[in-house]
């Protein structure tokens, strides 16, 4: 096998496509839910506290991919605005994070905008795509964690 001799920019990249969906998906979503002053990062953090119910931010963080220093720069904003509470654990490094209730309330608020989001990028994917990617991105978050 020779090596490929094209330029480096011609060879398809996999974390840059990622990127590029990512933030264009992100775009649609922060669109309609910026009626409710929600961000797509802040709508998630806060579907994942409602359902995980009091967490550690070091196992949100991990569940959510996202390093300790993006992962506070992503709360920040909704304990300022009181939609997440925090409270200190026995060590007092260790954060706990709830969902508070006025967060619950903005989280129903969002729910018709995030719901708006949802259907525009179904109907944007051709059939079968939507499904597709909702099976094999969540495979690709684990095996590329457990490398």
């Amino acid at each position: 096998m020779t090596p490929d001799k094209r330029n480096p920019t011609d060879i398809p990249c996999l974390a840059l496509t990622l990127r590029q969906a990512s933030r264009a998906v992100s775009r649609i979503y922060d669109e309609e839910l910026r009626g409710v002053g929600l961000r797509t990062t802040q709508f998630s953090l806060l579907r994942l506290l409602r359902k995980s119910g009091e967490i550690r931010q070091r196992d949100l963080g991990d569940i959510t991919v996202h390093e300790e220093t993006t992962l506070s720069r992503n709360l920040r904003p909704l304990l300022d605005a009181g939609w997440v509470a925090v409270r200190v654990g026995k060590d007092r490094r260790e954060k706990w994070l709830q969902i508070t209730q006025s967060g619950l309330a903005k989280l129903k608020e969002a729910r018709p905008h995030w719901s708006r989001a949802q259907a525009r990028m179904k109907a944007l994917l051709p059939d079968g795509v939507w499904q597709h990617l909702m099976t094999v991105l969540p495979d690709v978050v684990r095996l590329a964690g457990e490398s």
